[in-house]
């Protein structure tokens, strides 16, 4: 089971040559985390974040929020 956080990629940048996204989680926090697994993920994308990497982007029914 993956325990992860959805949210969408605010931001792209590189730290020291790993390419890294800023993902607003919808909460008071915004999440850093490395793209090495989904490159192709960009701004504006819904992503799914475990373990402080993008692991996928998501399609707009996935990312709606449940409650």
């Amino acid at each position: 089971m993956c325990l992860g956080t959805v949210g969408v990629i605010t931001a792209v940048r590189d730290d020291e040559g790993v390419p890294m996204a800023l993902v607003d989680t919808g909460s008071a926090e915004t999440v850093a985390a490395c793209l090495l697994t989904c490159p192709e993920a960009g701004v504006g994308a819904a992503v799914l974040v475990h373990s402080g990497y993008v692991l996928q982007i998501l399609e707009a029914d996935d990312a709606e929020d449940p409650s």
